[in-house]
């Protein structure tokens, strides 16, 4: 999930100028914690080093845009408002996002065909996230949920599949969470 959603981050940021995208975690001590390192990496795989400036706390996009990286936890009501004029935002590891962060992000990144991005692994059916989009009340009207799995990858290494299976065989109580995408028991 992280590698597709990196790779459409930089095939965007390469065919729009001045593409500005903010990738967001609950919370993000420093840029380690980030998808920074991800999307350094996928401008190198697709060739692309010479098109964008990898800074130190962020990534110049062509046409003068940019990609930083931000924590939630980090902003307020007040804060949350520097993130208008942005694409996209992407939250990575998204079942960590509170019900406060997902109610002011939403509002905030709404520039005319802006886009919001949630990569997660579920958890708990009452993370913010989840209930948000698998929830009661169905997912958003324009929203599209993708449900992908290790079944779904067609370069799954063998090493995995080794583990998934000894998990299966050995611990299937924690199999369907780590490896089917069911919630954690």
């Amino acid at each position: 999930k992280s590698h597709f959603f990196a790779g459409l981050m930089i095939e965007r940021a390469f065919a729009e100028p001045g593409f500005r995208a903010v990738c967001v975690r609950e919370v993000q001590k420093d840029l380690s914690e980030s998808a920074k390192r991800l999307l350094e990496d996928k401008i190198k795989d697709f060739g692309l080093s010479a098109h964008f400036d990898c800074q130190r706390a962020q990534i110049v996009t062509p046409g003068g845009g940019v990609i930083i990286f931000e924590g939630m936890q980090d902003h307020n009501a007040e804060s949350i408002k520097s993130l208008e004029g942005f694409d996209v935002a992407w939250v990575e590891e998204a079942q960590t996002l509170s019900k406060t962060s997902l109610s002011m992000l939403r509002p905030t990144i709404r520039k005319t065909g802006s886009e919001l991005w949630f990569s997660w692994n579920p958890r708990r059916k009452n993370d913010a996230v989840d209930e948000f989009f698998r929830g009661p009340a169905g997912k958003p009207a324009k929203a599209h949920v993708v449900e992908a799995n290790w079944s779904d990858n067609p370069w799954f290494p063998q090493e995995l599949q080794d583990e998934r299976r000894e998990d299966e065989d050995k611990r299937p109580e924690e199999c369907e969470h780590i490896w089917g995408g069911g919630y954690k028991k």
